[in-house]
């Protein structure tokens, strides 16, 4: 997916509990897309930190694209990709 082109420092707006073991936290920085608002989520999964899963417009069925991207991701560490 390509990177928005944002500028400014991102806050943090909240942090999601969707998938177990993990923690998605969403962000923004004030910056537009089309007149849409562009958002970062990142996600710490079993203690790994900083797996950058989106960013960019936000749009119906976001959501579900996140959760999909972060259970890959969990179960890739849960299968001992990553050690």
């Amino acid at each position: 997916m390509p990177r928005a082109e944002t500028s400014g420092k991102w806050h943090v707006i909240a942090r999601h509990n969707w998938v177990s073991g993990a923690t998605i936290t969403e962000s923004d920085n004030d910056t537009f897309m089309d007149g849409v608002a562009v958002r970062r989520f990142t996600a710490t999964v079993r203690g790994w930190r900083n797996w950058r899963i989106y960013e960019g417009k936000c749009y119906p069925g976001l959501t579900t694209q996140i959760i999909f991207k972060v259970k890959e991701i969990r179960d890739r560490i849960d299968a001992g990709a990553f050690k």
